[in-house]
């Protein structure tokens, strides 16, 4: 009972310093709240009044920040509804952008905001979805959040964790303020050794622990029939041994980057082939023009399937994908590959593609929409990033002219995808122990 109320007026605590900051803030928090539907969305729902859970099966609640949490949470809902059916699956989000991805990715279930952290809002959510467990996607840990589901006695876990150098001082200093256990959850499934370490360095015990990979490589293929390459090929009348450049989901700017850079390279290897796959189809035009400016033949996927070009013009045009749903499957046949929206402000498009199947990949230093697959790329030198469009078009060429750090490149990131592969299922199995431990 002592222990209890420690617990409360810790909270008590926590609710009077945020609403210190809320005081302090309040003339810029009024004025965001008027001026961005994104600050406003969901608020109801953020002061704790989320829809009531109906009926009275056990719940697991599965929590991701935004888009790509929510998405990396998929496939284990999807086995979840194979394996134990009888429980019933809620999703929250703090993100308008993944609010509304939840909607469309699980359909029927009951999805909603995640609290403001104050403890009347915790423990009304609680109250309201009466979760047996809840299931953290990555890093998101709150207080008084967590002194709730202890008090309520609802056991939390981590899934997906990751941790940045940068990330594990911010907590370091955090906890001389806020003195909050990190053993408040209650098993940490992290996605490598290294994360695990700055994990163990805040005062996790090994034993709550599980290195299972990234969930998001789960989804990834490592591989496709040898006879994927073999058509695209025959299709694009690549000789055997010719090295192809693929620029994939490519932005404006970014292609005129790489026919720079394939322009040099051509200059030293005529053989050399480039495939460009915008990621708008309406850009098509535009960048068609772009290439015929610079002195380059142009075709079309779709023309090199009907009768008409000879193979002397395939080989001697840039390609360009106008077909939807083919870029994975290009892939197959690079040699080299630059993965667009990294030089815009985009954040960048999917680069674990191509460094799933084995390719050398180039990526621009905007990547926040891949963070945590690029962090463990980055620590097990797995992709080539650089500064800026110069920086890419150098590093093209220099790649280029590398087989070897190519071959590097590409075998360290399919060794990071396969050694990932399984985990979504690792974390699957530790959490059917914890919803089988008693009280959950």
């Amino acid at each position: 009972m002592r222990a209890r109320g420690s617990l409360r007026l810790l909270q008590w605590v926590y609710d009077l310093l945020y609403a210190l900051l809320l005081l302090l803030g309040a003339p810029f928090v009024l004025f965001m709240l008027a001026a961005s539907p994104r600050w406003r969305a969901g608020l109801f729902q953020r002061m704790g009044f989320c829809p009531e859970r109906r009926g009275d099966a056990r719940a697991l609640w599965i929590h991701g920040v935004s888009v790509g949490e929510v998405l990396a949470a998929k496939e284990l809902v999807v086995l979840l509804e194979r394996e134990m059916p009888e429980l019933a699956i809620v999703l929250s989000t703090t993100t308008r952008t993944g609010h509304e991805a939840a909607l469309r990715t699980y359909p029927g279930r009951q999805v909603f905001y995640f609290p403001l952290d104050f403890s009347f809002a915790t423990r009304r959510v609680i109250s309201r979805v009466r979760p047996s467990l809840v299931l953290l996607m990555e890093l998101e840990l709150w207080p008084n959040f967590l002194l709730t589901t202890t008090l309520r006695g609802v056991p939390v876990m981590l899934a997906n964790g990751r941790m940045s150098a940068k990330s594990a001082r911010d907590y370091r200093i955090l906890q001389k303020v806020i003195p909050e256990p990190m053993t408040r959850v209650l098993h940490y499934c992290v996605q490598s050794e290294e994360y695990a370490a700055r994990f163990a360095s805040l005062g996790v015990p090994r034993d709550r622990l599980t290195i299972t990979g990234s969930m998001k490589f789960d989804t990834v293929p490592d591989s496709l029939p040898e006879t994927v390459r073999e058509e695209y090929a025959r299709l694009l009348a690549v000789d055997p041994g010719a090295f192809v450049l693929v620029a994939g989901s490519t932005h404006p700017t970014e292609e005129a980057v790489v026919l720079e850079a394939f322009r040099e390279i051509r200059t030293k290897d005529p053989a050399a082939r480039l495939v460009l796959v915008p990621r708008h189809p309406e850009r098509l035009d535009e960048v068609e023009s772009l290439a015929r400016s610079q002195g380059h033949d142009v075709l079309r996927l779709s023309a090199l399937r009907a009768p008409g070009p000879s193979d002397a013009r395939r080989r001697g045009a840039v390609v360009l994908v106008d077909t939807m749903g083919e870029l994975a499957r290009l892939y197959s046949l690079a040699d080299l590959v630059f993965v667009g929206g990294s030089l815009t402000r985009r954040g960048g498009q999917n680069m674990m593609e191509p460094a799933g199947l084995g390719k050398a990949v180039v990526v621009g230093p905007n990547t926040w929409n891949f963070r945590d697959p690029m962090e463990l790329l980055r620590t097990r030198g797995g992709i080539a990033e650089v500064a800026d469009a110069g920086g890419v078009r150098r590093e093209l060429v220099a790649l280029h002219a590398d087989a070897a750090r190519r071959r590097e490149l590409a075998a360290k990131a399919r060794a990071l995808c396969l050694e990932s592969k399984g985990s979504t299922r690792r974390v699957l199995e530790v959490l059917k122990e914890r919803l089988a431990a008693p009280g959950s």
